[in-house]
This record gives C-alpha cells, sequence and structure tokens, in this order.
C-alpha cells in the first residue's frame, strides 16, 4: 500500500516542485544582492555543509518509500494567556507559537524566530502544506516585536505574508543568512542584515550580541534553485543570558565549534519533529535523541523542543511521536524531564 500511495504521490510533488521554481523564479532576485565569497562553505556559486548531505536523488528515492501516517484534519487547542509586552533586563521568558516559531524576550527586547502565522507552508494552497492547528498566539495579541530570526528560506521558516504583516506593523530588524534579502522589497523592508556563518551583530538599543552560526541543512525554495542562501541557527548573547536558536538542522560536527566558542547556555531551542525516514533525515533535523544529545553536548540548563505537529510536511510518523520518542531519550541518557520542555502551542514559561 505505501508504494502504491508513493507511486501517486511522488508525480504529484515532483509536479508541485516545478511550481514551485515558477514561483521562485518570481522571487528571484527582488534587490541587488552582492555574491559573497568563496569560503570553506560556498564554492562561488552555491552554499555547502561541511559533512555529508543529501542530494535531489536522495530526496526521490526518500519521497519513493514514504509510507504515510494519518494525521487529524484539526486539532482546536485550547486558549492561552497573553505574552507580557516585554520582560526587564535581566530576565528571560519563553513562548512556544508553533513550528520554528518562538517569541523570545530577553532584556527588554522582543525577537521571534522564523515566524509563521499562514495557513499553508508555500505558495499555492492545492500543494503547499497545512496546518492543523492555529498559532499559539493571535497575531494581534503578539506583543511589539524589535528583532526577527530567520534560519533558512524554506516556505515554513521564510513566510513573506507573515514577515510583511510584522514589518508593516513594528519595523523589527530582520537577521537572516547571506542571500535571503534577496526574497524582501528594499521599500518595504528597511531594516535588514544578512550574516555569514560566525558573523555577530550587536543591536546597539539593547546590546544584546547576536551570532549567526553553523547548522545541517539546505535551502531553497525550489530543487532547481538549492542552496543559493545560507542557513544556520542564532546565538543571542544579553545582559546575563546566552539563548542557542538551532533552526532546522541535523546532528554535526558544527555543535562542537558551538560548544567551543560559547561553553554554556541558558537555554536551547531545538528541532524534534519531521525526522523519518532516518536515513534521509538525520542530515535534515534531529529527532528527539539527537535534541538531548545536543542538549547534553552543549551544558544547557534549559532546553526546548519545537518544530512538531503543526504543518502536514512528513507525515512518516503519528502526530505525538516526537513526544514518546523525547521521554525514551531523557531515560536513555538519565535526564530529568523537566530539563528539556514541550510546552503547549502559545504557552510561555518564565527562566
Amino acid at each position: 500500500m505505501a508504494r502504491i500511495i508513493s507511486l501517486i504521490l511522488t508525480p504529484v510533488l515532483i509536479l508541485g516542485a516545478l511550481v514551485g521554481f515558477i514561483s521562485a523564479s518570481n522571487e528571484w532576485p527582488l534587490t541587488n544582492v552582492q555574491s559573497p565569497r568563496k569560503s570553506d562553505h560556498f564554492d562561488g556559486q552555491r552554499f555547502f555543509n561541511r559533512e555529508p548531505s543529501h542530494n535531489l536523488r536522495d530526496m526521490l528515492k526518500w519521497l519513493w518509500e514514504m509510507e504515510r501516517v494519518d494525521w487529524p484534519d484539526w486539532i482546536e487547542d485550547p486558549p492561552r494567556q497573553k505574552p507580557p509586552k516585554l520582560v526587564k533586563k535581566g530576565e528571560l521568558r519563553v513562548t512556544y507559537v508553533n513550528h520554528g516559531t518562538v517569541l523570545i524576550q530577553m532584556d527588554g527586547q522582543n525577537i521571534l524566530t522564523d515566524p509563521i502565522w499562514s495557513r499553508y507552508a508555500g505558495p499555492f494552497p492545492w500543494f503547499s502544506p497545512k496546518r492543523i492547528r492555529s498559532p499559539g498566539v493571535e497575531f494581534e495579541d503578539l506583543p511589539r516585536i524589535d528583532i526577527i530570526l530567520i534560519s533558512h528560506d524554506h516556505y515554513d521558516h521564510l513566510d513573506l505574508p507573515t514577515l510583511k504583516k510584522l514589518t508593516v506593523r513594528d519595523r523589527p530588524l530582520v537577521l537572516a543568512g547571506l542571500g535571503v534579502t534577496r526574497y524582501l522589497k528594499p521599500e518595504l523592508f528597511k531594516k535588514v542584515c544578512e550574516m555569514d556563518w560566525w558573523q555577530e551583530y550587536i543591536h546597539t538599543p539593547s546590546n544584546l550580541k547576536i551570532t549567526f552560526v553553523p547548522a545541517l541543512h539546505q535551502s531553497g525554495r525550489s530543487p532547481f534553485k538549492n542552496n543559493r542562501t545560507l542557513w544556520g541557527g542564532f546565538v543571542i548573547e544579553g545582559k546575563s543570558e546566552r539563548v542557542y536558536f538551532a533552526g532546522d538542522t541535523g546532528f554535526g560536527a558544527f555543535l562542537n565549534d558551538i560548544k567551543n566558542r560559547f561553553q554554556t547556555f541558558r537555554l536551547t531551542i531545538f528541532p524534534i519533529g519531521s525526522y523519518e525516514k532516518r536515513w534521509f533525515m538525520k542530515n535534515q533535523h534531529m529527532n528527539p535523541e539527537d535534541a538531548v544529545r545536543a542538549h547534553l553536548l552543549l551544558k544547557s540548563e534549559q532546553s526546548l523542543g519545537m518544530h512538531y505537529a503543526t504543518f502536514r510536511e512528513h507525515p512518516e510518523q503519528t502526530i505525538d511521536a516526537h513526544e514518546k520518542d523525547l521521554s525514551n531519550a531523557l531515560e536513555q541518557y538519565g535526564l530529568a524531564p523537566e530539563r528539556f520542555w514541550i510546552l503547549k502551542f502559545g504557552e510561555g514559561r518564565n527562566l
């Protein structure tokens, strides 16, 4: 049965990739972006991981082998308390919104990661993954956003409709990897900074230091123009806290480099969903065990899981598989459950 479904599904996904190519072509470029110099992760045309990754043939093989699992059509979450307008200097609060969207409040600043409030994670409703629950925080209840962090340009992380709404409302600073600003119209997005791996940005109003760090992933809004922009995570250093938002990533040797540079973390935020089949996804997304290993490696005081149960993205695992697998991993590595949170959608906690 799985093979029959794959036979039907694969041509549809390939057709969708072609449509994505057309859509991405219309977006490319919007701004005159200077090409980055060659480096140990850029060959002059495309960015690349410094450890093995996958190619288009692997992706097609994964699609062929895909075994879909039923998910609910819709989940109605109970309403949560609105996030505070801000927190004081030296304080840290985190709210899980949905998918890769996390509200980080620290040192009087509101930081939002990979914001997406759209119903679909893609350019066309008939093809794009559809959300199965509302964002945990209503857009109108979102406090003023000072800084937006974009980990990479995939549709579920670089959601242009949401970015436009936030920019019109709040005029935040947008930090992203090299090349990503070509999607952002300069007449609207006035405060944008592209960053290379290990590049630092000092946010003058708050004196926060934000470093763009490596990740094991890839980029591209179509398979025909992949890896033309840089992906990564962010380390945010404030008055008394250090926060690491990993973005989409697998578990890789780059984590040792992050450990050696930063030593310890108050809060680490890791992806723990969309991780099957493992032979393919291990170089794209962490699974819960990988996230626990990363927590221990980075000597994190507190971790938070993200990137799960929001969109029908890669439905090869039950909707609650991440919870069961995280529980097993915590027991396996002897880590207390309270050290690694899975928050409810819209739930916020102080650290």
